[in-house]
């Protein structure tokens, strides 16, 4: 085989290899994004803290707190960007106070549960400090 023959045999190898890569990256990018977004999504819901909530979303209408022996819990109702109030409830054992976990979102009249890690985020998505914020609309 003459050098030249290699040389094109090997263009034409290298050209369908990238084809591969680049179909495999069109079919399986979508799938392969969102589940990067659900693992995102996951992470800042399971180390969320009243006090993040806080700070990512603003001052809380409602911020109370009941301690049980067992138990402290912490509820906050913050305002979301369309004005719709949504509440955060915390649990943390009464011997580690500090140990926050996120145990519901929901609206505080307990009528909506949002259950899924994308509809938790999408009600407050202040959560998530990563999102590109929004300007705000000029009057």
């Amino acid at each position: 085989m003459k050098p030249t023959n290699k040389i094109v045999a090997g263009a034409i190898a290298l050209a369908v290899a990238v084809v591969v890569v680049v179909v495999t990256v069109m079919l399986k990018g979508p799938s392969w994004q969102k589940r990067a977004q659900e693992r995102h999504q996951k992470s800042i819901l399971a180390n969320l803290t009243a006090e993040q909530a806080v700070a990512l979303c603003g001052t809380p209408i409602l911020d109370e707190i009941q301690a049980s022996q067992s138990t402290v819990t912490r509820r906050l109702v913050i305002r979301n960007d369309y004005a719709l109030a949504v509440e955060l409830d915390f649990a943390a054992p009464a011997s580690e106070p500090q140990k926050w976990r996120l145990t519901e979102v929901q609206d505080p009249s307990g009528e909506i549960k949002y259950q899924s890690p994308a509809s938790q985020i999408g009600v407050l998505p202040c959560l998530d400090a990563k999102q590109e914020k929004k300007p705000h609309p000029k009057p």
